[in-house]
């Protein structure tokens, strides 16, 4: 976990993430599962120092080829966030989900 905190030791932000064994060639991935940066403090770099230090992260992990993330479709402010950093999205995978039901 990668945990940002102001001067005070408030928490501004935060990225939960695992590395992720095989990617694609049999490397290594980042997979960000989670990045949360405090409502008021948005718009402000937090998000983009956040990702910018994942990067370097996954780069200096040997074998680790790349970062991955999943966002919802109907997120545009996130969407929009990760267009401005410069990163396209991907329509490569499917996502699936089922419900872990109780009996």
């Amino acid at each position: 976990m990668l945990v940002v905190e102001d001067a005070t030791g408030d928490l501004v932000g935060l990225a939960a993430y695992s590395f992720l064994w095989p990617a694609a060639g049999s490397s290594h991935s980042l997979f960000l599962k989670e990045l949360y940066v405090r409502e008021i403090l948005r718009r402000q770099g937090v998000g983009t120092r956040v990702m910018n230090e994942l990067r370097a992260l996954a780069a200096a992990r040997p074998g680790c080829s790349r970062v991955e993330w999943m966002t919802d479709r109907d997120n545009p402010r996130a969407r929009s966030f990760y267009r401005g950093l410069g990163f396209t999205e991907f329509n490569g995978k499917i996502v699936y989900r089922v419900d872990a039901g109780t009996e």
